[in-house]
């Protein structure tokens, strides 16, 4: 054998075999990883202007933007969650005592109210075709997704040391990608060998993406918070603007997200005898609130992204059903650097040719 195409050979099988344990090595913290990207990335401008306010002092412009960054966003979330595993608990409890027995007479007096009996009547042979029974198939559904929450957030608060060594890593990583982020792209480029049109092609994608990303996020929680006061507005519930902010914060948890502001409202209602209300606020609420995210999130991200909104679509339920929550951003980046790199390639094809 050729000597050259054999050192060809071991450079690449040497270099496959460090990249597979590089990767093995960083695997239990890549969702750190890309959290902290994110996060560098959409807020890189901003450090920008940091560090000219502070004179090109690289470490101080790092230590106040990720301080920012925590005064801004980890301290909010990390309440969030704690309030998330405390609310979801009372509702459980409360849930669990309805479907129990323990409060049969409410559950047995809202399906015979005057104002929901004609409607589940009217339901019943639509659904009796398929053996479905409304009256049993409610509580115990709301009971296996307010249990999935429950497992999810209080798993969080149990595993608090765990949460806490990665958000801490997470903070590290994203002060040294604000201090050495642009030194190590420099060094970064060469090594890979692609030409100066691509690399600003991809920058320009990455940052277009992920500032699209973010702002269909923002967007479709602002949408989801409105509707969810306009809700508490109309079936005359107190504060609906105090309430439609609350929702708003609450829209990016995931599973459940605003149901744990509207849903505490809607049982309010029920057990404040205003039946037909409380019903009406849980349709809408599931319907036009929760479930809006799935139709507008798309549209929001695709506009700014320049990308078709099947491309949005597949990359963030694929991204979600992948990556987990870590998908939502991955996915539609992954996607369209692979659009990139295909038109790349065709524009040479057609060149050549």
């Amino acid at each position: 054998m050729d000597r050259t195409l054999l050192n060809t050979l071991f450079g690449y099988t040497f270099t496959l075999l460090m990249c597979y344990l590089l990767f093995t090595i960083l695997a239990p913290f890549l969702t750190t990883m890309v959290w902290a990207g994110t996060i560098g990335a959409i807020s890189y401008p901003l450090y920008d202007k940091l560090l000219a306010r502070f004179r090109c002092r690289e470490n101080l412009a790092a230590v106040a933007m990720t301080t920012l960054v925590v005064l801004a966003l980890i301290i909010p979330l990390v309440g969030l969650i704690f309030t998330l595993a405390r609310e979801t608990a009372l509702a459980y409890q409360y849930i669990e005592g309805v479907t129990s027995g323990q409060s049969g007479s409410f559950m047995e007096s809202i399906l015979r109210h005057p104002q929901v009996s004609p409607l589940l009547d009217r339901i019943r042979p639509l659904t009796g075709s398929f053996n479905l029974e409304l009256d049993s198939m409610l509580l115990p559904a709301l009971k296996r997704g307010l249990a999935s929450l429950l497992n999810y957030s209080t798993g969080i608060v149990k595993n608090f040391l765990g949460f806490l060594i990665k958000l801490m890593l997470m903070l590290i990583t994203l002060f040294f990608i604000y201090r050495d982020g642009r030194h190590f792209l420099r060094r970064f480029w060469p090594v890979v060998g692609i030409d100066e049109k691509m690399r600003a092609t991809i920058a320009t994608t990455i940052t277009r993406v992920l500032d699209a990303v973010l702002y269909g996020f923002l967007l479709t929680c602002l949408v989801q918070g409105t509707l969810g006061g306009l809700g508490f507005w109309v079936a005359g519930l107190p504060s609906p603007f105090l309430f439609g902010i609350l929702m708003t914060v609450c829209a990016p948890i995931p599973l459940i997200g605003t149901a744990m502001i509207w849903m505490p409202g809607a049982i309010y209602l029920l057990t404040q005898g205003r039946i037909l209300a409380g019903v009406l606020l849980m349709v809408w609420s599931a319907v036009a609130v929760s479930g809006i995210d799935n139709i507008i999130r798309p549209l929001f991200i695709s506009g700014r992204a320049k990308l078709p909104i099947p491309v949005v679509i597949f990359g963030v339920l694929g991204g979600l059903l992948a990556f987990g929550l870590t998908g939502v951003v991955a996915g539609p980046v992954i996607v369209a650097l692979f659009l990139v790199f295909f038109e790349s390639y065709g524009e040479k094809e057609m060149a050549e040719e």
